[in-house]
C-alpha cells in the first residue's frame, strides 16, 4: 500500500486547498459586497450549524456503507458545483441559504477523509501535513488573484480544487482495487453516536476540543481584519496565511516523533497552552510585521492539535465506532465550536474590533486548557 502514499497526499492537498481558497477571504468578500460584521458572522455560523447535521448524517452513511469512495467523490463534486452558484448571489438571505447548502456537502469531507486515511493504514500525520500545504497554497494563490482580479476568484479556485480532489480519490480507488477491506459498521448511526458518548474519557476530550476547534476555524475568517487593522494589505493576508498554514507542515510531519518523546497527551496539553498565549498576544493589537513574525506559532498549535486530537479520539474509541468517534469530534469539537466563535466573533468585530475577537478566542482556549488538566487528560492512557 506504500505506493499509494502519494495519491493520498494529493487527495489531502486538494481538499484542503479548496478550504484555503475560501475561508481566509470569505469575510473580506462578504464585506466587499456590503454585508455587516454581524451578517458575516451569522453566515459563517449558519454554514457551520448545517455542518453539525451534515457531519452526523454523512458520518452515519459512511460508517454503514461499503461505497466509501463514492461518498467522498459525491461530497467533493457537489460542494464544487454549489460554490459556483454562490458566486453570483449578493442578497443576504439567499446567500445564507445557498452557503448552508454548500456546507452540507463540504463539512463532512474533512472528518471522512481522516477516517478514510486511518482505515487505510497509511501514516496519518505525514499525510495530513499535505493538507496544510494545500491550505497554504490555496490561501496564497487566492490572495494573489484577489488582488488583481477581485475577491470573487475564491469560488472558481475552490471549485477547481475539489474537482481535482475527486480525480485523486478515483486514482486511489483504481490503485487499491479490492485490497481495501470495505466492510460496513452494523450499528446504526444514532446507536453508534450514543456508544461514542458512553466512553467517559472520549466524551471529556471532545468537550475540551470544543474550546479550541472553533477558534482555529474562525481565525481563518477574522485574521484578515486583524492584519489589515495592523497596517497590512489584502495581498499581504495571503502571504502571511501562507506562512501560518505552511508552518503546520513540519509539525504535522514530526508529530508522531514528538508524540513518542513526550506522549500524545502531554504534547496536546503543550499545544493548547501555546494557543492561549498566541491569541492573547494577537488581542493586544500588534502591528502587521509582528503578526508576520508570530505566524510560525500556528504550526506549534494547529500542526500538533489537528493530528493529535484525531489520534487521541481514535485511541479512546472502540474499533467498531472509530469513524463515528472522529465524526463526533468534528461535530462538537469543530463545527459546534465554530458556530459560537464565528457568530460571537462577528458581534465582537462590530463593537470591539478585531482585538476584541482575539481576546475572546484566547479566553475560550483557556477554558479548554483548564478542563484538559481538570479531567486528567494530560496523563498517558492505556486503552485495551
Amino acid at each position: 500500500m506504500k505506493h499509494l502514499y502519494g495519491r493520498y497526499a494529493a487527495m489531502y492537498h486538494f481538499t484542503y486547498m479548496a478550504i484555503g481558497a475560501l475561508t481566509p477571504m470569505i469575510g473580506q468578500y462578504l464585506k466587499q459586497i456590503g454585508f455587516s460584521g454581524t451578517q458575516i458572522g451569522s453566515i459563517t455560523a449558519t454554514g457551520t450549524a448545517v455542518a453539525i447535521f451534515a457531519s452526523a448524517f454523512w458520518g452515519g452513511q459512511y460508517s454503514r456503507s461499503i461505497k466509501k469512495y463514492e461518498i467522498l467523490i459525491f461530497l467533493c463534486g457537489a460542494a464544487a458545483l454549489v460554490s459556483l452558484v454562490l458566486s453570483g448571489i449578493h442578497v443576504y438571505g439567499l446567500f445564507l441559504l445557498v452557503f448552508g447548502v454548500m456546507y452540507f456537502f463540504q463539512a463532512p469531507i474533512m472528518s471522512l477523509s481522516d477516517a478514510f486515511t486511518v482505515e487505510s493504514g497509511q501514516g496519518f500525520g505525514g499525510l495530513r501535513a499535505w493538507g496544510a500545504v494545500g491550505f497554504a497554497l490555496g490561501t496564497f494563490v487566492t490572495g494573489l488573484f484577489a488582488e488583481s482580479l477581485g475577491l470573487s476568484m475564491i469560488f472558481p479556485i475552490y471549485s477547481g480544487s475539489y474537482l481535482l480532489a475527486v480525480a485523486m480519490i478515483l486514482w486511489i480507488r483504481k490503485g487499491e482495487g479490492t485490497s481495501r477491506q470495505r466492510s460496513h459498521n452494523e450499528a446504526g448511526s444514532l446507536r453508534g453516536y450514543l456508544e461514542v458518548f458512553k466512553v467517559k474519557p472520549l466524551r471529556r476530550l471532545i468537550l475540551c476540543a470544543f474550546f479550541w476547534g472553533g477558534t482555529n476555524v474562525a481565525n481563518n475568517t477574522y485574521f484578515s481584519f486583524l492584519y489589515i487593522d495592523g497596517g497590512g494589505s489584502l495581498a499581504g493576508v495571503g502571504a502571511v496565511m501562507l506562512l501560518m498554514v505552511g508552518s503546520e507542515f513540519p509539525f504535522m510531519a514530526w508529530c508522531e516523533r514528538l508524540s513518542r518523546m513526550l506522549t500524545m497527551e502531554k504534547l496536546t496539553a503543550i499545544s493548547l497552552g501555546i494557543s492561549v498565549v498566541r491569541f492573547f498576544v494577537f488581542s493586544l493589537g500588534v502591528p502587521w510585521w509582528m503578526l508576520l513574525l508570530l505566524s510560525f506559532s500556528q504550526g506549534a498549535v494547529n500542526g500538533i492539535l489537528l493530528i493529535e486530537l484525531v489520534r487521541y479520539a481514535a485511541k479512546l474509541a472502540p474499533e467498531n465506532i472509530r469513524s463515528l468517534a472522529i465524526s463526533a469530534y468534528y461535530i462538537i469539537g469543530s463545527n459546534l465550536s465554530t458556530i459560537c466563535c464565528q457568530f460571537f466573533g462577528g458581534m465582537l468585530l462590530d463593537h470591539f474590533g478585531a482585538k476584541g475577537v482575539y481576546l475572546f478566542f484566547s479566553m475560550f482556549n483557556l477554558t479548554g486548557f483548564i478542563l484538559y488538566f481538570a479531567f486528567g487528560l494530560f496523563r498517558p492512557k492505556r486503552v485495551s
